[in-house]
Formats: C-alpha cells, structure tokens, sequence
C-alpha cells in the first residue's frame, strides 16, 4: 500500500518540473530573440556610425580644397541567406561583417571578373583596392544588396 502513494507524490512532482521546463525554455526563446535584436540594432547603429562619419570626414577635405577623389567611400547593406550583412569602405579600408568578408574573400580566391559591355574596362575581385573593385565584389558577395551607397566626387 506505501507503493501506490510515492507514485501519486511522485506524479505531481514530475508534472510540475516538466511545467516548470517547458516555461523556461520559452523564456530562454523570448531572451534569445531580444538578444539577437538587440545585436543587430547595435550594428546598424555602428554601421550609420561610419557612415556619417565617413561623409563628414570627406565633406571636411573637400572644404579644405583637397579631393579625395572618387569612390572616397562607400557602404553596401544586404542580405545573406538570412542575415543581414553590411560593409564600408573609409579611408581605403574596408569595414564589414565576417560572413560578407568570407563570401568575397572566395570571389577574389576564385579570380572572379566583373565588367560590362559598355565599358571595356574589367576589374578583378578585390578586397583592397581599386575601390570600384571592392564594390563589386562585395555587391556580388551578398544574395542580394539592399542598400549601396556611394561618394561620386565633390561634383555630386
């Protein structure tokens, strides 16, 4: 007769650690996605970051009556399977999330080339330089660019 009332103390016992676990692994799921926000919000923050300073930086040296040139910076945000991935050039260095860099690093391991009938010129895949370079090849590094943003010279 002492068998049969462990197992009913036992039952309630079990029920509500299993409750107890079911909550807390949809609490940790709730965590996980305000964590993942929260990362990717603290990115595009740092991205626009760059951005606008990478603007002022060459506005300020355009004033000053020096010409960084064309292509003086530029930034690219798009997809990447289900990420979102971003990049910018300031300064002739390239800034950009570690899965779009992996993905264009193959493009310029593979010697890919990019150019267009209309202009005869080609550019290699590059994560140096010629800026226009880069560009491209992180253009065709993404699944698809979402956003490209780019300084034309002091004439634009």
């Amino acid at each position: 007769m002492i068998q049969p009332a462990r197992e009913t103390t036992r039952r309630p016992k079990r029920a509500a650690t299993v409750a107890t676990t079911a909550a807390l692994a949809r609490r940790q799921v709730i965590l996980q996605r305000r964590q993942q926000e929260a990362v990717a919000t603290a990115r595009a923050l740092c991205h626009g970051s760059q951005l606008h300073r990478a603007r002022r930086r060459v506005v300020n040296q355009r004033r000053l009556g020096r010409d960084p040139g064309p292509l003086a910076w530029f930034a690219i945000q798009g997809v990447l399977g289900d990420r979102v991935v971003r990049a910018i050039w300031i300064d002739g260095q390239l800034r950009c999330d570690r899965v779009l860099e992996s993905r264009a690093r193959r493009l310029v391991d593979l010697g890919a080339e990019f150019g267009c009938e209309d202009i005869p010129h080609r550019y290699r895949a590059s994560l140096q330089a010629p800026p226009a370079a880069v560009l491209l090849t992180l253009i065709r590094a993404c699944d698809l660019a979402t956003v490209i943003e780019v300084d034309l010279g002091a004439g634009t």
